[in-house]
């Protein structure tokens, strides 16, 4: 066993077992099946600050509202592409089926575990919430979806079928491609390529 997938199991362990206790065995299952529910209530509120605040210009953040959750969906889309095609390619088998006593809350799936779709997905839809929504929400309620995904993520090292690097590079390629996105959409407006009503001025 390389020092990188020891040191990989011994987190995984500390994590799986050493922060069990029975509400951990309740909230960490529905986090990791349900967890993107929670989500709901921060996109209804980014559409309610889209529609009452307004930019230098005095024009309102509501389109720019709508199409940040069009680029958070169309990033999960994106993810769940590229999720399958690498757990393909790199193989890696899940840790409740390679170690023995794990401790395995829920049913181990039949996938490969490198990279953690939930990772993936849960920050590819979390960071063009973030990013770009900075212009009209606090910091502090833009922490609330990297919050969520964080707990989502850390959901399955604690169900025990997935390893923390798994995480990492779920968590890592995710935001990769919602960063990217919302990039390219700032970028197209910047450079009119998009409608005008679509523009916000910087605050």
């Amino acid at each position: 066993m390389t020092t990188i997938q020891s040191l990989d199991t011994q987190l995984l362990l500390l994590i799986n077992k050493g922060l069990a206790n029975p509400l951990f065995d309740v909230l960490m299952p529905f986090l990791s099946f349900q967890g993107y529910l929670l989500v709901v209530p921060f996109l209804f509120y980014i559409i309610v600050q889209g529609y009452n605040r307004k930019d230098a210009a005095e024009k309102r953040y509501l389109i720019k509202a709508i199409v940040t959750i069009a680029i958070a969906c169309l990033s999960v889309y994106l993810a769940d592409l590229a999720e399958h095609l690498i757990k393909d390619a790199v193989g890696r088998v899940r840790p409740c089926t390679a170690i023995e006593g794990i401790r395995l809350i829920v049913a181990c799936p039949k996938s490969f575990s490198m990279p953690s779709g939930h990772a993936f997905s849960s920050f590819a839809f979390a960071t063009p919430l973030v990013y770009l929504t900075r212009q009209y929400v606090s910091k502090a309620w833009r922490a609330y979806p990297l919050v969520l995904a964080s707990l989502i993520a850390l959901s399955r090292p604690y169900l025990g079928v997935h390893y923390p690097t798994d995480i990492l590079a779920g968590a890592m390629m995710g935001s990769a491609i919602g960063f990217g996105l919302s990039w390219g959409y700032e970028n197209l407006i910047k450079k009119n390529y998009l409608p005008r009503r679509t523009r916000s001025a910087r605050s």
